[in-house]
């Protein structure tokens, strides 16, 4: 077995994994899973929300091979986590080469994600459903779904020329704000129940949860770095939403 080539293979995962939002302790099991099925003797992973490193040893040898990858947050994919996680758990079973390995990483790193469409009318539909958890009425709702939709488009678009996350949520912030007060002024609804329904678009459940987790289980510097994004997160929104509303909410 080629260690160096392993080291490669198994680093591959583990970035798949943290790209679209595993929580570190995951990361670090699968890795190590994937060295002890193709026989390494000894395995370390160290993983972090941006840091990547696997040390391992084989049988035949007396080296340490050693891999080590930058990584940087792309998006959140549980669909792509569940296919690593399901693939390192049944290489004993299935005999894949690590050729095999290799090329069925390969093709889940290029799967594409959900349609945009699809996006759009899921971030729609939690939004509707917010308004009635705040215990809006169904005009409330309507108008919230609506704020959805322009929303997570407009979101979609900035994503695709990758402004900083910081940007892209303020920027969200304050359109939500800005149709909230127009809806409310113009239509009758409810202006704090619309705010509130569409702003959990943007709340940073998966870094919170993730953040706890891996603080928990003592990865402390995983634990703080999510933290930190999912403070950052709450600031950028509270930055867009407040300017909206100190600059419009004496106009409209």
């Amino acid at each position: 077995m080629d260690g160096n080539k392993l080291a490669k293979t198994i680093t591959k995962a583990g970035i798949l994994l943290i790209e679209n939002g595993a929580e570190i302790v995951r990361v670090e099991d699968t890795m190590q899973r994937i060295a002890k099925a193709y026989g390494a003797k000894v395995a370390d992973a160290y993983a972090t929300p941006t840091l990547l490193i696997i040390s391992i040893s084989m049988p035949e040898s007396t080296a340490l091979y050693h891999n080590i990858k930058r990584v940087h947050m792309k998006n959140v994919n549980l669909s792509k986590i569940d296919e690593v996680n399901t693939l390192s758990r049944s290489i004993t079973n299935s005999n894949l080469s690590l050729d095999e390995l290799d090329k069925k990483l390969d093709e889940i790193a290029l799967e594409k994600n959900y349609p945009t469409y699809i996006i759009i009318l899921g971030a729609a539909i939690c939004v509707f459903g917010f308004s009635f958890f705040f215990k809006g009425n169904l005009i409330d709702a309507i108008f919230a779904l609506i704020i959805g939709i322009i929303v997570k488009f407009i979101l979609e678009l900035l994503a695709k020329i990758e402004l900083s996350s910081f940007f892209n949520n303020a920027i969200g912030g304050a359109i939500i704000s800005f149709l909230a007060m127009i809806f409310a002024k113009y239509f009758g609804s409810n202006q704090d129940i619309l705010f509130i329904s569409s702003i959990m678009l943007l709340v940073p459940g998966l870094a919170i949860t993730n953040a706890i987790r891996d603080t928990v289980s003592g990865d402390i510097v995983s634990g703080i770095a999510r933290a930190t994004e999912a403070i950052f997160v709450a600031v950028a929104i509270a930055v867009g939403s407040g300017i909206t509303l100190a600059l419009l909410g004496g106009i409209i």
